[in-house]
């Protein structure tokens, strides 16, 4: 019997609470439904729950709030955490996730599969994957293999006999055979699916002649049957050093860099920035410094200077020798005065991961950091396995799990519609020949929706036609992977291909300068929070900010130090405003903040604490330090009914606000 899950629910929407309770109150769920923050702060006083349900948007505290204080119960520090909520881009989901969130169920959900959602996210490990339970699943999948060959033996016998007699190629035998060829190699039978591929190659030349080697197909299929009472050619074995990636990064506090800098002032100077912002980092003046301080103790990133005392490529010949025998173990990142094509190719030929020119911007160098150290470290990507053969999906599923990824499979393509939206997949991986429907037109049906344009879809099978694989790439799919794929093989190609992806989304959807959303994705996400506020009655606030002057700052010190004010105060928004705000940079110098759950004087002391922060801030430039300011103006939700009235009159108290002098906040008075 599934034991009782005791659930504590923090849900402000009445009608929600009601589908959720009649979606999990039969499934095995007991809830202490709380509509607000505070309320279930009090009751989790004094009861333990299983599990917390997160709403993030409520009046008072949101739902990561909410999450913050109910962390300082001792009872409830390891409690599992699921956000529902309709908040999903990429930063918000990673913020969720940073909190140490389990995942993230989409609203509106399926109540039909709530439950299993909510149960399916409970079982996967939050601290990166166990590798004496993935074992265990693989060696169990790796045995059924093994148990259900001789009945899948049978089946492709029957199927030939029927072949023999009728002259007609069922899809159920040739389903049998492309299933077993792209199968067998990965489970360990090896000669197995090659023969199982021959017979498939030579099915295929029967449906598209009708004629084909009667006596080459016995053989075949004698062959195959013998074949399958042998037993794996390869016994399994797991090995989790190998196939695992790094499952978490080190905080920037334990993370760990060397600097070659043979230029003293700039080697203190560097130590200072860098330690500003909380990392341990120790100088060196010279490779035999250094090289004896790499044999006590690895650090976790190498900052070096190409050019040395030692010699004009010092520094690339130093990290060359360094990544001979620490490859895998430390990054290295060169920073050189010359900025040649010689210098950069000896950087890549020494395996350097970056290369900063001087004089050094601190901002780059940091945030490169930031990234390196896992201080910006994205969520586990999710990948969706399709696959009608289920033995073979959940082999990939849990292989893919060692790398840190979260995994769903689906064996049943026409559920895929109602899956996206609640797993929010980052790439799907599918086979392309299934039984009622196969892998292209469940492509083609997938971007029939405007939501999934982008979504990477990558095939894997044994199609190895040219052509066919050409024919499919062009009606949907992005890539496609050749079956049988060895594990290791697996990750590596899913890896390269998602983050690949990824990192063309962040480029439509991010602006480059700032790393906040674009103008267009702006108002995408705007239209959405706008449409959440009135349905739920709540107010939202929307902020226009240009920053004061801002013509005479480039024209004054140029356009490299006017970038360097436009990401500082993009910093400063990421760093002190709430999880659940969201900025984004409307064009120029011009930014904008969506404030959910914010009435007009709540967000002026917000915008004014961040416009005093940003005057005290103080800007290096040739011609000496100077500081900026910004004008902002506020409208709300409540007297503006759609996203472009809205827009309008932040814009039109912008206006007033650069007229009453800058420097200062205005709202706007359209009633």
């Amino acid at each position: 019997m599934t034991s009782i899950i005791k659930a504590l629910y923090v849900e402000d929407d009445p009608d929600i609470q009601e589908i959720t309770d009649m979606a999990l109150s039969d499934e095995g769920f007991e809830l202490t439904i709380c509509g607000l923050g505070k309320e279930a702060l009090l009751i989790a006083q004094k009861e333990n729950f299983d599990l917390i349900l997160l709403d993030v948007m409520m009046p008072g505290l949101d739902g990561p709030s909410t999450l913050k204080e109910l962390r300082k119960y001792n009872h409830l520090k390891n409690t599992p955490v699921i956000f529902m909520t309709a908040k999903v881009q990429p930063a918000e989901i990673e913020s969720y996730m940073n909190l140490g969130a389990l995942g993230v169920i989409k609203k509106p959900f399926d109540p039909m599969i709530l439950a299993d959602t909510i149960r399916e996210l409970m079982s996967l490990e939050t601290k990166g994957p166990d590798p004496d339970s993935i074992a265990s699943t693989l060696s169990k999948l790796h045995t059924q293999f093994t148990q259900a060959l001789p009945e899948r033996i049978n089946e492709i016998k029957a199927s030939w006999k029927n072949l023999e007699q009728t002259e007609l190629l069922t899809s159920d035998f040739y389903r049998n055979i492309h299933s077993l060829s792209g199968s067998a190699a990965t489970f360990g039978y090896i000669r197995l699916g090659e023969t199982a591929m021959q017979l498939e190659n030579t099915l295929k030349s029967f449906a598209e002649n009708q004629t084909f080697d009667t006596h080459q197909c016995k053989q075949l299929l004698h062959k195959l049957e013998k074949l399958s009472t042998e037993g794996p050619d390869k016994t399994f074995s797991f090995e989790p050093k190998k196939l695992a990636r790094s499952h978490h990064q080190l905080s920037h506090e334990n993370f760990l860099i060397y600097l070659l800098e043979d230029d003293i002032s700039l080697a203190n100077e560097t130590t200072q920035q860098i330690s500003n912002f909380g990392y341990k980092i120790e100088p060196f003046n010279n490779i035999e410094d250094i090289k004896s301080a790499i044999d006590k103790k690895l650090p976790n990133a190498l900052i070096i200077d190409i050019s040395l005392r030692e010699g004009r490529q010092a520094g690339s010949d130093f990290a060359l020798e360094i990544s001979n025998t620490h490859k895998d173990d430390i990054t290295i990142i060169f920073m050189s005065g010359h900025d040649t094509w010689q210098d950069r190719l000896n950087a890549v030929r020494a395996n350097g991961q970056a290369y900063i020119s001087k004089p050094v911007n601190f901002e780059e160098l940091t945030e490169l950091l930031d990234h390196l150290s896992g201080r910006t470290e994205a969520i586990p990507f999710r990948v969706l396995v399709v696959d009608d053969t289920e033995l073979l999906a959940e082999h990939y599923a849990s292989v893919l799990r060692t790398a840190g990824m979260e995994t769903r499979v689906l064996t049943n393509p026409e559920k895929i519609l109602n899956v996206l939206p609640e797993f929010l997949p980052d790439l799907i991986l599918m086979d392309l020949y299934m039984p009622d429907c196969n892998g292209v037109e469940v492509s083609t049906v997938i971007r029939q929706h405007s939501a999934y344009t982008n979504l990477p879809i990558v095939y894997l099978s044994t199609e190895d036609s040219l052509q066919k694989q050409l024919d499919a790439l062009k009606v949907g799919g992005d890539d496609f992977l050749q079956k049988p794929i060895s594990d290791e093989h697996l990750i590596t190609s899913v890896n390269i291909r998602l983050k690949r992806f990824v990192q063309l989304n962040e480029l439509m959807t991010t602006d480059g300068l700032t790393g906040l959303l674009n103008h267009i994705n702006l108002k995408l996400t705007l239209d959405r929070e706008l449409t959440i506020a009135h349905r739920r009655n709540h107010e939202l606030a929307f902020v226009m900010i240009d920053i004061d002057n801002f013509k005479s700052i480039n024209d004054t010190y140029g356009h490299p130090v006017g970038d360097r004010v436009i990401k500082s105060l993009a910093r400063l928004f990421k760093n002190r405003l709430r999880k659940s705000d969201i900025p984004a940079r409307y064009g120029g110098e011009e930014f904008a903040l969506i404030l959910p759950d914010t009435n007009m004087q709540q967000a002026k002391a917000t915008i004014n604490e961040l416009r005093s922060f940003f005057s005290e801030l103080s800007f290096k430039a040739d011609l000496g330090d100077f500081s900026a300011t910004f004008s902002a103006g506020i409208a709300s939700s409540l007297d503006n009914n759609d996203m472009q009235t809205l827009i309008n009159s932040a814009d039109s108290a912008l206006y007033d606000a650069k007229h009453q002098g800058r420097n200062c906040v205005v709202i706007s008075t359209k009633k």
